[in-house]
């Protein structure tokens, strides 16, 4: 009993402090469903539908796409519940298909998962809930926008300081492998660009 009470005060607690009223912080959480996941466990796996929305309250995930010739996947994108912890995968959110993603915990994880037709009902109903999501997507979208960007227009030092200046927390939290499938090296490369900087 003790521990569903902690898990409860846990989320209530991540959830004020988004501002939301206690009001809406019900509402949002009689459609959440609570999932823990294990470190190395994938959440969501390339091949699934998935219309939920996800807001980590504690642990982590990296997001692994393919390519686009379907050959190859790599990390691409990370969310922490203290660095960008609303996730989902958009290519099956918006149209319904196959996703083309995979988010595996990287550490032991709890998070509220909301099933699209459930939420946007919520959001129609609750101003602030609506203003959640939009700034929510709003700061995905741009942390998504910003990493591309660099990605393509910077050397692979220029990256990683990039990392450790505006994205330090991916750097604590995020194994290694994953950093480097990130920026599109080896992990023996990404090791020795640590040691050089």
């Amino acid at each position: 009993m003790k521990t569903k009470i902690n898990k409860e005060k846990k989320i209530s607690t991540v959830l004020l402090g988004y501002h939301l009223s206690p009001d809406s912080i019900n509402k949002l959480l009689e459609i959440a469903k609570v999932i823990f996941v294990k470190n190395r466990t994938n959440l969501v796996n390339i091949g699934d539908i998935n219309q939920n929305v996800y807001f980590i309250i504690e642990g982590g995930f990296v997001a692994r796409s393919f390519y686009f010739d379907s050959q190859k996947i790599a990390a691409s994108n990370f969310f922490l519940n203290d660095y960008f912890p609303f996730m989902g995968c958009i290519d099956s959110f918006f149209t319904g298909a196959k996703t083309k993603t995979e988010l595996i915990a990287i550490k032991n994880s709890m998070v509220l998962a909301f099933h699209k037709p459930a939420f946007e009902k919520l959001m129609a109903e609750n101003q602030d809930i609506l203003l959640l999501y939009i700034q929510m997507m709003t700061e995905v979208l741009r942390n998504e926008t910003e990493l591309k960007t660099v990605l393509i227009g910077s050397s692979k030092k220029d990256i990683y300081g990039y990392l450790i200046e505006k994205c330090n927390p991916i750097i604590k939290n995020v194994p290694a492998k994953y950093i480097a499938e990130f920026m599109g090296i080896t992990a023996e490369w990404y090791s020795k660009l640590k040691k050089g900087i």
